[in-house]
């Protein structure tokens, strides 16, 4: 038998600064109660103006050496998973490898991870997994192999969109090592890709001449500006917000994993309704799982010839609700259905209700929140977790884990708790001077952590970014 392979330590960050999602629903006109009943959101993390996914991925991986004594030498790989990279060629784990190594000199010198391997995966909401199941496979083909893996995240939307108030950051780290001491991963992974325009980040491109001209002027008279002194004839404009279809993204994420847990289910031989416990779900906002899990869940009923007692408790046969979209939507809102949710899916909800959507983190922030939620049973040792991954574009993984019986000891310094008591409110004129970068200087400035200290503004490094540590 293989030696299993898993999550052995896990570690978060989230930015200093929330803005409560009442403040929000004020400031944009909005009924908080649809906000918060409809879609589960409390208040949402915005970073401040020196955080980042670079910061937010250091501190993570640096809770975790700090609270279980990983020394560098131990550490194998670096792999992030981010869709809010700070450089288009340069991996954002460079920026993070080098703030551990910064952090590490002053007991190992310099270079103490110079043999260590760094790496972004990008997968919009899925690239965590790819980094954890790639890292998980790369610990299996070795012996006494360690990887941390990262998954840190800016959910960023235009003002006034459908998905502003969805909004997030933060970051999870975890452990990957042998005989890990939290969660044992399963060897079987459901997948599902399609190349669909559900969401996605495009470069656009805008003709000097026509730019110039909108402003008045000419491309020859700002030629000695950098933005214009480039060899192209166009600029070139990358946002932040994405271009995006909600319903049509939906319509994506069940189909994605209804199809990736189908092969699951084939390639383990395990059935989700029996076998899991609990389940983590990618949540763009916090009801997310529970509001897709239903039609989805209908066809494992269905396979299993146990229609029928979702009828009964949804009070409404197929044929009469007129279809099994509509059979899930009434089953959803049976007392049955919000007890199933209670048990199996509400654990992995509850920080996403105060933290919002974070990208390829929001999975394993709800790993943390669910671990945070079971650490006082003693019966879940053995027990199956399943995780249904998403990430636009599109793609689903389906996998799962078994606890260790001493899970709990290893949650050590995991305080969800205190880590959002510590955060300062914005009011929300604060909030949009953040989302359109007029804000001036931190908000909250940092007495430990990892920062952006600044952007270089001259010469051959004109935008690259230097972190630090504080504290």
């Amino acid at each position: 038998m293989s030696t299993p392979v898993g999550i052995d330590a896990l570690g978060f960050a989230l930015p200093r600064l929330v803005l409560p999602m009442q403040v929000f629903a004020e400031g944009r006109g909005m009924e908080f109660e649809k906000l918060r009943f409809g879609l589960g959101l409390e208040a949402m993390a915005v970073p401040d103006t020196d955080e980042d996914c670079v910061t937010l991925a250091a501190q993570a991986a640096w809770s975790i050496v700090e609270q279980h004594g990983v020394a560098p030498h131990e550490i194998g790989r670096i792999y992030l998973g981010t869709e809010s990279a700070v450089d288009a060629a340069k991996p954002s784990a460079t920026y993070v490898h080098g703030l551990l190594e910064a952090r590490f000199a002053a007991d190992y010198g310099p270079r103490s991870l110079a043999h260590c391997d760094a790496l972004d995966m990008t997968f919009a909401c899925a690239g965590g997994v790819d980094a954890l199941l790639n890292s998980a496979d790369w610990v299996r083909a070795g012996r006494g192999r360690k990887a941390l893996v990262i998954a840190a995240d800016v959910a960023k939307y235009a003002p006034h969109s459908p998905g502003e108030y969805t909004q997030g950051a933060g970051a999870v780290a975890m452990l990957v090592t042998e005989d890990p001491r939290i969660l044992v991963l399963d060897d079987a992974v459901g997948v599902s890709v399609e190349s669909a325009a559900d969401f996605f980040k495009p470069r656009r491109s805008f003709g000097k001449a026509a730019l110039a001209a909108a402003v008045g002027g000419t491309v020859d008279a700002a030629s000695d500006h950098p933005f214009w002194a480039t060899p192209d004839a166009v600029i070139e404009q990358f946002l932040e917000f994405p271009v995006f279809d909600g319903p049509y993204s939906n319509d994506c994420y069940v189909g994605r994993v209804r199809e990736a847990l189908g092969r699951y289910e084939s390639e383990s031989g395990l059935r989700a309704m029996n076998d899991w416990f609990g389940m983590c779900f990618h949540l763009p906002y916090a009801f997310q799982g529970r509001r897709m899990w239903p039609e989805i869940a209908l066809d494992l009923y269905a396979d299993q010839g146990l229609l029928a007692q979702v009828e009964a408790e949804a009070g409404i046969t197929e044929a009469e609700a007129g279809g099994r979209k509509a059979l899930a939507k009434a089953w959803s809102k049976s007392a049955a259905y919000k007890a199933y949710v209670a048990e199996k899916i509400g654990p992995g909800e509850a920080a996403s209700m105060h933290v919002g959507n974070m990208y390829t983190a929001s999975i394993f922030m709800g790993l943390v929140s669910a671990l945070a939620g079971y650490a006082d049973r003693r019966d879940l040792g053995g027990k199956r977790l399943g995780f249904l991954s998403y990430g636009s574009g599109s793609k689903s993984k389906v996998f799962s884990g078994v606890l260790r019986a001493n899970f709990a000891a290893q949650l050590r310094g995991l305080d969800l708790g205190a880590a959002m008591v510590r955060r300062r409110s914005l009011t929300f004129a604060e909030y949009e001077a953040l989302h359109a970068r007029t804000a001036e200087g931190p908000l909250a400035p940092a007495t430990r952590g990892a920062v952006l200290d600044r952007i270089e503004t001259e010469g051959n490094l004109l935008g690259y970014r230097r972190y630090r540590w504080v504290g």
